[in-house]
């Protein structure tokens, strides 16, 4: 690791209070090279900058939301991004190709959408309201794009098995879904982002990108009935 070009700006003690990281560890840091030197006016004085107190925090982040050895981390840390999440342009769309078998088709206008799904469009005003679906346009220009109206064609579903409001079952009851995989889905991106990029073209890093939703989709309809039938059986009377 190259010293710092400027002059830092803190000594050890405030670098220990800023980062909460202890002496010793930045000291090991900096011999495994995940620091950069500190800049070394005289003998015995060194000086710390705010890329020390960045580069820290990026450590600490990367080990408590990914679980990641040290080794492993120093590799992200070379990397063009140095440990933080950073997309690849048309990512998207390279990835909806891939995913072609399961989103394909052409959506819906949204006057077509209640005989699509089966849903009176009080429904899906909730739907879209709670962040479950997403039209697009406005007006009698909104549309439902092919996920959306599959989400939505879901919900009709569920109406049609008998999960209706009469029965006490209603829009927005699937929000609790939405907001959870929303934020899976945060920090799945933020992960993938950070690990993938180095040296995998765009195209390998969608093809990487398919495998993963369409085996972690497999794996989260078994871990949700694992938990369901978990919490079922802690009922009282089980």
């Amino acid at each position: 690791m190259p010293t710092l070009t400027h002059p830092g700006r803190m000594k050890m003690r405030e670098l220990e209070q800023r980062s909460g990281v202890g002496r010793e560890t930045i000291r090991y840091y900096i011999r495994m090279g995940l620091l950069p030197e500190p800049a070394r006016p005289k003998a015995n004085v060194a000086d710390y900058g705010e890329e020390h107190v960045g580069r820290l925090a990026t450590i600490r982040r990367l080990q408590a939301q990914h679980y990641l050895p040290l080794s492993f981390i120093k590799t992200l840390l070379e990397r063009p991004g140095h440990g933080e999440a950073i997309g690849i342009p048309g990512f998207d769309s390279l990835l909806l190709g891939r995913l072609g078998m399961v989103v394909s088709g052409p959506g819906s206008t949204w006057a077509e959408a209640p005989a699509a799904t089966g849903l009176p469009f009080e429904d899906l005003e909730i739907l879209a309201k709670d962040g479950v679906i997403s039209p697009s346009g406005q007006g009698e220009e909104r549309r439902l794009d092919a996920i959306d109206l599959r989400i939505a064609e879901g919900w009709g579903r569920m109406r049609a098995a008998g999960f209706t409001p009469e029965a006490g079952w209603f829009p927005q009851d699937i929000k609790i879904h939405a907001d959870a995989m929303r934020e899976l889905a945060e920090l799945e991106i933020e992960r993938f982002f950070t690990r993938v990029p180095g040296g995998r073209s765009p195209e390998e890093a969608a093809e990487l990108g398919r495998a993963g939703i369409e085996i972690v989709n497999d794996m989260i309809s078994l871990l949700r009935v694992k938990f369901l039938l978990e919490a079922l059986r802690r009922l009282p009377g089980n």
